[in-house]
């Protein structure tokens, strides 16, 4: 949790979320989805690992889970940053 790069900066929780990819994806493909804008939303991309920042609804956000498997070419699962914490919190016991 302490990688989220946007947890340093005063965003809202509920804009948060975090890809989990089944594999990492090429540096090649990494490079070329990290070079194009996709503003208000931001992402950040490390191993296999995508956090996600909405500005506004994520299911508004071009940054959605099948748009992110189509660009990488590797399966995906989104999870929103509360459901993150959670789990986290249950992991902990």
């Amino acid at each position: 949790m302490e990688a989220n790069p946007f947890l340093k900066e005063n965003i809202d929780l509920t804009n948060l979320h975090l890809s989990f990819l089944k594999e990492e994806p090429s540096r090649a493909l990494v490079q070329n989805l990290s070079f194009k804008s996709f503003e208000p939303d931001r992402f950040v991309i490390r191993d296999k690992e995508i956090f996600v920042c909405c500005e506004d609804k994520y299911h508004k956000s071009k940054l959605s889970n099948n748009f992110l498997e189509k660009k990488l070419q590797v399966q995906a699962t989104t999870r929103n940053w509360k459901t993150i914490t959670k789990l986290v919190e249950l992991s902990n016991i």
